[in-house]
């Protein structure tokens, strides 16, 4: 038995502030408990950039293997964690997973001295990589043995990504160690619903997304797979029966691209868990939706949801390989909010070849739209999304590096549009104006907000997007 520390670092700002359960880790420490390993989970969004409880973790329990698993905005954390894990255990093996490694193996490796990375799912390659390690095989041996494993060979990044679970596998996995986490810490931070603080746990219903979004880096890949709702079931009523939880968020790539089994889930939940509380915080195809859906969401105990919409240009939709329907888009919003579920839209301004007049109708149907909440966010090619692909051409020419660190969605980009940066970062900074200063739209948030003792730091936060010369944004041309 060995002994195996999963690590989850954290970004979070004035910009962004939300965090949800690590569940990838929780489902990695059950498959290592099913290997009879020994494991813990910590989170740094206790202390994001203070590392004190980590490095008395390391240094008392010893780990034999470390596990970190992040994304593209954690790097800057992720190289603190790794220094605290190099000061007090410079010879204990560390494996990286997760969407960022998973789509840069070897800027992984590079960059931060990971012996291994796991690319993609975990649950079946993990705890034979901690065998492998602990059995004291070479490198090489380990990579040819076990697809979905990178390791360094002679100064060399070699490996192979391996097979996603099959549907089959999903039923009978098992559950995420719930019992590994710090309750107490999630309720006290705002979650990825966006609607304050409470006492709710993460699931994950169904894996994969067959749509071709460019930004998308696809760790699950682009084949859906599915639990069936038996087994959906069953994890809620544990969760609701042993833990006490009645409050949900449910965070499929596209839960509803299967809508016998998305109305058997939401059949079940309001016959079995009628008190239940429901949040879609992303993974609603929402030109899939249907009245008679939103309406069953609500009937399920939705309270709130968000829906993508990206572009209100249809030309752009195709570019970035979404190609939503933008008027079954707003109608299922304009349901939604009838029902009484508290709506988000996201929208992304600077896409490659948008003009100003398109970024503005993007802004504008957000303004038009009866959404209580919408986010804005600067298009940004991250490394190993389509959308980098698309864009290095641009990039190159003009001398921008494609590492993606210093970039993120809300105040530090690349200007890859057809706006000057002046343009971009005007509608940037003015779409949060146009949307909120509605009084009828401030008035139907304090009717529908889910969680009402969050609405002062709601609209504070809010405050903080609206006011002039507050929100700084750094977009430079590319």
């Amino acid at each position: 038995m060995s002994r195996v520390l999963l690590i989850k670092p954290r970004y979070i700002g004035p910009e962004f502030q939300s965090v949800s359960h690590p569940l990838g880790l929780m489902y990695i420490a059950m498959a290592l408990r099913a290997a009879s390993h020994e494991v813990r989970i910590h989170d740094c969004a206790s202390s994001p950039f203070r590392h004190r409880q980590l490095a008395e973790t390391i240094a008392t329990w010893k780990p034999d293997v470390v596990g970190i698993s992040l994304i593209i905005s954690e790097l800057d954390t992720t190289g603190s964690v790794m220094a605290v894990l190099r000061d007090i255990a410079p010879a204990t093996p560390i494996v990286m997973g997760g969407p960022w490694p998973s789509a840069n193996p070897d800027a992984a490796i590079e960059r931060f001295g990971a012996d291994f990375v796991v690319a993609g799912e975990g649950e079946n390659v993990f705890p034979f990589l901690v065998e492998a390690i602990m059995d004291g095989q070479a490198p090489s041996e380990i990579a040819r043995a076990a697809p979905g494993v990178f390791c360094r060979v002679d100064g060399v990044t070699t490996g192979s990504r391996g097979d996603v679970l099959t549907d089959e596998q999903l039923e009978t996995i098992g559950f995420p160690a719930w019992d590994l986490l710090d309750r107490r810490m999630y309720s006290r931070i705002p979650s990825m619903a966006g609607t304050g603080c409470g006492d709710y746990m993460t699931v994950m219903t169904s894996r994969g997304c067959p749509f071709k979004c460019a930004y998308c880096h696809q760790t699950l890949g682009k084949r859906f797979r599915a639990r069936s709702p038996e087994s959906v079931l069953a994890e809620l009523d544990e969760l609701h029966g042993r833990y006490g939880y009645s409050e949900f968020e449910i965070v499929d790539d596209c839960f509803n691209l299967d809508r016998e089994r998305m109305t058997a889930i939401l059949g079940g939940i309001a016959t079995r868990l009628p008190g239940a509380r429901l949040h879609f915080p992303n993974g609603l195809r929402s030109d899939r939706l249907e009245t008679a859906d939103i309406a069953l969401m609500r009937r399920a105990g939705t309270v709130s949801a968000c829906f993508a919409i990206e572009t209100a240009t249809p030309g752009l939709q195709k570019l970035i390989g979404k190609n939503l329907d933008i008027g079954k888009a707003r109608a299922a919003i304009e349901c939604a909010v009838k029902e009484g579920i508290f709506s988000t839209g996201f929208f992304m301004l600077g896409l490659p070849t948008e003009t100003l007049d398109q970024a503005n109708a993007t802004v504008d149907f957000a303004a038009k739209s009866p959404l209580h909440r919408a986010i804005f966010m600067l298009t940004t090619p991250f490394p190993g999304t389509p959308l980098a692909d698309m864009t290095a051409e641009i990039l190159k020419e003009r001398g921008i590096s494609q590492t993606g660190e210093n970039l993120n969605y809300f105040t530090r980009g690349v200007n890859v549009s057809a706006m000057t940066d002046d343009e971009l970062n005007r509608v940037f900074r003015d779409s949060y104006r146009r949307f909120y200063l509605d009084p009828v739209r401030i008035a139907r948030i304090l009717s529908a907000h889910p969680r009402k003792l969050s609405l002062p730091r709601y609209g504070l936060m809010t405050l903080a997007k609206i006011l002039p010369g507050v929100r700084r944004t750094d977009v430079k041309r590319a």
